[in-house]
Formats: C-alpha cells, structure tokens, sequence
C-alpha cells in the first residue's frame, strides 16, 4: 500500500457512502487492499491510505470524538 495522505474517511473516495449525513455513520471501506478485510469505518476514522473523492477538497483532519461506551 503506497504511503498517502491522511484524512478521515468520510471524504475518501474508499468509504462506501459518497453522501455521508454524519460522520458517525459507518460503512465499508473499499480500498482494494484492505477490502479483504472487509471494515466497516465511521466517517470519523481515518488513515494513510486515503484519497479524496473528485468532489472533496484538501482533506482536513478531525480527532475521532471520545467513545462514549
């Protein structure tokens, strides 16, 4: 997996919901190489395997929200 940038997920181009209403939603990520392992990600998370979406900007980082569990 080449090293990319980072940004969440809700703005990659990976996360199975183009259209996130919220950045808790969660949905599968489908980066070819780590689609094996089939994860289910929030819009929150993210890596360095992102890429941003045609319609998506810079990416801008934002911390994960505490767990409340």
């Amino acid at each position: 997996m080449a090293e990319g940038q980072f940004g969440n997920c809700k703005g990659c181009r990976y996360f199975a919901n183009q259209n996130p209403q919220s950045a808790s939603e969660t949905h599968r990520c489908m980066q070819p190489e780590l689609s094996e392992f089939e994860l289910e990600v929030s819009g929150e998370s993210g890596c360095n395997a992102y890429e941003a979406r045609a319609s998506v900007g810079t990416p801008v980082y934002e911390e994960p929200s505490p767990s409340m569990h």
